[in-house]
């Protein structure tokens, strides 16, 4: 079963009891001292510049565990004393004894971690005062290559004195737990600013199906508004042909008739059974034309609106003049 390394992210961004947890399952699984001991000092950093609570009282036995039977090595000799509170002043005297072979020894390895440990306390100390503020710590540091980096530790106390919490901050470049690709990332302290923010407004957006519906019903009264132009269109078109067809069907009405008045003063010259045989022709002619304008007739509906009867007259008028003229002229009447 692989174990899941503990990042940045994990230390510095999960609740309290879900991080101990963590902890202390990964030592039971590893037993990697080392590891577990820089875990615990991050924590310790966590919890002297973040608002809440991160001592590592949960931990006791898992530390003491650690500094009584581990194998030494230099994780444990550089943070041992960030944990000296853990044991009476006699464990505590078996630990320096175990870590390291004299008392110089035991102070040259502690003096910079004694800084560093005073500054974590005192910071740990200091109250947060409730606001309606919430600070977050960007810092810039530098990695193993030289690289800079941006990094930003969230929820953080206001600070109060920038020297003091630049200091702290040094705490991160004694690590080597933090790596990205395989490159140390806290490497070398450059810069760092404290920034706060709050909620000035808050918006939830409305749900997606009912928009959709919305939507939907809008479309729907869009499309019979677009259908409507060409309804007009067709109308009108249907309008200007059966009234064409009504005057063309007038036409032949009105000379089909005037056929028919002047067939009698030429009746004498033809023979009977022509006017015989002309006579159903021009009937059926007749039922013809008059059978196109009952038609058109039926079809028009808004042509008397633009048309009226006057035209007709004036066209039927015309007609029979043209006819009267080419009767005397067949005749050899003079006008």
């Amino acid at each position: 079963m692989d174990v899941v390394k503990l990042g940045s992210r994990q230390i510095f961004g999960m609740k309290k009891e879900t991080l101990m947890k963590r902890v202390l399952r990964y030592f039971e699984q590893t037993q990697q001292a080392a590891e577990v001991v820089e875990y615990l000092v991050a924590i310790l950093f966590r919890h002297a510049l973040c608002v809440g609570d991160f001592s590592l009282q949960p931990l006791s036995e898992m530390i003491r565990q650690i500094f009584l039977t581990a194998a030494p090595n230099g994780t444990l000799r550089r943070h041992c004393v960030y944990f000296e509170h853990f044991f009476s002043l006699e464990e505590w005297q078996t630990v320096i004894q175990r870590l390291f072979s004299s008392d110089e020894e035991y102070q040259q390895f502690t003096k910079e971690t004694c800084l560093y440990k005073k500054l974590l306390e005192k910071k740990s100390l200091e109250t947060h005062e409730i606001a309606e503020f919430q600070f977050d710590l960007v810092s810039i540091f530098k990695d193993a290559n030289g690289k800079r980096h941006t990094w930003t530790l969230r929820d953080t106390k206001q600070v109060r004195s920038e020297e003091e919490t630049a200091k702290v901050l040094g705490v991160l470049t004694t690590l080597t737990i933090f790596r990205s690709s395989g490159i140390r990332r806290f490497a070398e302290y450059v810069k760092f600013k404290s920034k706060k923010g709050c909620i000035d407004a808050e918006h939830e957006a409305v749900q997606a199906e009912p928009e959709e519906a919305v939507q939907e019903t809008a479309v729907a009264e869009e499309q019979p508004r677009e259908s409507k132009p060409t309804s007009k269109a067709a109308a009108s078109a249907a309008s200007k042909t059966a009234h064409a067809q009504s005057s063309r069907g007038s036409e032949s009405n009105t000379l089909t008739r005037k056929e028919t008045d002047t067939t009698s003063p030429l009746s004498s010259d033809t023979p009977p059974t022509q006017s015989k045989e002309k006579e159903p022709s021009a009937e059926s002619s007749e039922s013809k034309s008059s059978k196109k304008t009952k038609i058109s007739s039926e079809k028009l509906d808004t042509s008397d609106k633009h048309y009226g009867k006057s035209k007709e007259k004036i066209q039927e008028e015309r007609d029979k003049r043209k006819w009267k003229n080419r009767v005397n002229k067949f005749l050899g009447r003079k006008k």
